[in-house]
């Protein structure tokens, strides 16, 4: 194998640099700037998706603390709330209870009172009863006043010691 070295070689060389030259100059600056134009570009946008994304943590966990927040907030409030509604129970339930125990109380002494006036009613058309009962079996006129306040004061002590006997009982 001969090698001829003549100046065709030389001058291939020197077109080729010439040519790798003009090609660098030409397209591979350009393109490698736009290349790292968008490598930069990318870059920023893998940093901003990076921050929008630690953004978004952040204030996923500023709504969750929120949200804990808000609902500690309505346990207490509802438990507040079931206090109040429980106290308003018991002073509503023990407002009952007097008034029923007032009711109670005024209906014993409306009763009392009654017992009281028929028993009086019933002692004076007793007395009546008896004078008019004594004076058609003797025949006379038992119609005086001594009479009546005799048969008065027969009906009481009798009205006395049933009581008495019954104890008080109502």
């Amino acid at each position: 194998m001969i090698i001829h070295l003549d100046a065709t070689l030389p001058i291939e060389v020197a077109t080729f640099l010439v040519f790798f030259w003009v090609l660098k100059w030409l397209f591979y600056q350009p393109v490698a700037a736009i290349a790292r134009e968008r490598s930069e570009r990318i870059e920023a946008g893998l940093r901003a998706a990076e921050e929008s994304q630690r953004r978004a943590e952040q204030t996923q966990r500023e709504v969750q603390r929120q949200l804990d927040e808000a609902r500690a907030e309505a346990r207490t409030i509802i438990a507040a709330a079931g206090k109040d509604a429980e106290a308003e129970r018991q002073a509503l339930m023990a407002r009952a209870r007097e008034e029923a125990e007032t009711l109670l109380q005024q209906a014993r002494v409306e009763i009392q009172r009654e017992r009281q006036a028929a028993v009086d009613r019933l002692r004076r058309e007793a007395g009546a009863l008896a004078v008019l009962a004594a004076s058609r079996i003797v025949g006379n006129s038992l119609d005086t006043a001594a009479n009546r306040e005799r048969a008065d004061k027969v009906i009481a002590d009798l009205a006395g010691e049933t009581v008495a006997e019954v104890g008080g009982v109502h």
